[in-house]
C-alpha cells in the first residue's frame, strides 16, 4: 500500500489527532504565508501516521473490500484501491512482477542460500553514491552474491568495480524471470530497481 494522495485534506481525511493539532496550529502560525504553510504541509505529510491507518485494500470492490457496500470505513479508503490491492497482488496477470511475488521470491532465495544471505559474510562494493547501494555477500557452501539497489526515481548506470564477475543475473524486481542485464563493465538501472546477481 502506499501514502495517500497529497490532495487529501489534513482536517478531513485525516484522523491522527497529532496530525491534525500540528496542521491546525500550522494555519494558525503561518496563514498569510503560502510558502511557508506549503513547507509545514511537506512536513505533516512525511510524519503523518495515518498513512500507515488507512483500511486494507483487500481488492477493488466496494470500500476495497474492507467492508461491505454502505457501510463506511473509520477512514478514508486510499485512492489507489482498484490498482493497488491484496488480490491484484496475488493474481498472476501477466503484467510484470507484483510486490506479493517479489517477496516470495526473495524469501525462497534466502532459504535456499542460507549460508549466504542468513549467515553469510557482507562487503560493500562499488563508488560511493547517492543513487545506488550495491554489496557482496558471502556463503561458505553458496558462493558470492552481489545486490545491487538503485534508491533513485530516475535510471542510473553502475559501474562494476574491476574486481565483479557476474556469472549471471538471477533475480530482479521488473521481470519475473531472469533480468537481461550486462554482465560487465556497467548495468544500466532503471528507477527503484534492485538486482541479485551470482559471481564467478
Amino acid at each position: 500500500m502506499r501514502n495517500f494522495p497529497k490532495s487529501w485534506d489534513p482536517l478531513k481525511d485525516y484522523k491522527d489527532i497529532e496530525a491534525i493539532n500540528f496542521w491546525k496550529k500550522s494555519l494558525d502560525l503561518y496563514g498569510d504565508d503560502p510558502e511557508e504553510l506549503a513547507r509545514q504541509r511537506k512536513v505533516l505529510e512525511k510524519k503523518a501516521r495515518d498513512h500507515a491507518r488507512t483500511p486494507m485494500q483487500w481488492n477493488a470492490g466496494p470500500n476495497a473490500g474492507f467492508a461491505d457496500e454502505g457501510v463506511k470505513p473509520w477512514m478514508r479508503v486510499n485512492d489507489d484501491y482498484r490498482e493497488v490491492n491484496a488480490e491484484k497482488q496475488l493474481s498472476d496477470n501477466g503484467e510484470g512482477l507484483s510486490v506479493w511475488q517479489f517477496w516470495q521470491r526473495g524469501l525462497a532465495n534466502r532459504k535456499m542460500h542460507k549460508d549466504v544471505f542468513t549467515y553469510g559474510d557482507f562487503e560493500d562494493v562499488g563508488a560511493e553514491s547517492e543513487e545506488v547501494f550495491a554489496y557482496v555477500r558471502t556463503g561458505k557452501e553458496s558462493g558470492k552474491w552481489l545486490v545491487v539497489l538503485n534508491f533513485s526515481g530516475k535510471e542510473v548506470r553502475w559501474e562494476m568495480p574491476k574486481n565483479i564477475e557476474v556469472q549471471g543475473w538471477m533475480a530482479g524486481n521488473y521481470t519475473k524471470g531472469k533480468p537481461d542485464k550486462s554482465l560487465k563493465d556497467s548495468v544500466a538501472l532503471h528507477p527503484w530497481e534492485g538486482l541479485l546477481g551470482r559471481l564467478v
